[in-house]
């Protein structure tokens, strides 16, 4: 906020700030992992002292604000780079909140799907009755980096263009079919242990560990939940017999 002649452009009377504003409520502060340095110093001065003044101003003005602060960063982390004050994170990690991204809570989609699919099925007065399953199959297994909003988005412009009786696979737009598409690769493409391998892994690993004494095989065939007999037999298999 500023006072009346504070600069050229000055309203007459001046104007109050967001803070002024807000007394006695609340102020939200989004990204606030964004705000620069020099601007954390004068927030934290506010949340000291609890009182502001006006650009142009001769005194302060006490403010009761509570502060809600969201942001996707790692302010942690921050702090520890020097990109974040650290007196100040203290000042606002009084009672945090984690809100996992969209990609963690898989289970939220058919809901959140629905409600979207819905919302703009009737504000743009369409008269879909559904949504196709190879699409529903594109919208649950991305990962959605742009959370929520980017569901909504999505679900928005799905609901728009589509011009059949429900939303069809040839709208999804190109950057699901990518994405989907490569991660669909990847697991295709990874390989796959035998059982064989990995148990033969294990039985190395446990004498290893115990050792290849009599004493040592026994104890290992214990860890491993298998008889004695198992064990000398699966080590004759895998050609490992002293």
């Amino acid at each position: 906020g500023y006072e009346e002649g504070a600069f050229t452009g000055a309203k007459r009377g001046g104007k109050p700030g967001k803070f002024e504003l807000a007394d006695g409520g609340t102020v939200f502060l989004d990204e606030i992992g964004d705000v620069s340095l020099s601007m954390q110093a004068k927030l934290l001065r506010v949340l000291q002292e609890r009182q502001i003044e006006r650009v142009g101003g001769a005194g302060a003005t006490p403010v009761d604000v509570r502060i809600i602060a969201a942001t996707h960063k790692n302010i942690e982390e921050m702090v520890q780079a020097g990109e974040f004050r650290q007196d100040l994170f203290y000042r606002l990690n009084v009672f945090p909140l984690l809100i996992p991204p969209l990609r963690e809570r898989t289970e939220d989609l058919p809901l959140l799907i629905d409600v979207f699919f819905q919302r703009y099925n009737q504000s743009l007065q369409k008269n879909l009755t559904g949504i196709d399953a190879a699409v529903y199959s594109y919208l649950k297994e991305y990962s959605w980096p742009g959370n929520i909003r980017e569901l909504e988005n999505t679900l928005e412009y799905l609901v728009n263009i589509e011009t059949s009786d429900q939303v069809t696979i040839s709208h999804i737009p190109d950057r699901l079919r990518k994405a989907v598409g490569k991660a669909k690769n990847v697991i295709s493409s990874a390989a796959v242990t035998p059982i064989a391998e990995l148990e033969r892994q294990a039985i190395h690993s446990a004498l290893q560990r115990y050792g290849r004494s009599a004493e040592g095989k026994e104890q290992a065939a214990k860890a491993l939940g298998i008889s004695k007999a198992t064990l000398y037999r699966k080590l004759k298999e895998y050609g490992n017999q002293d």
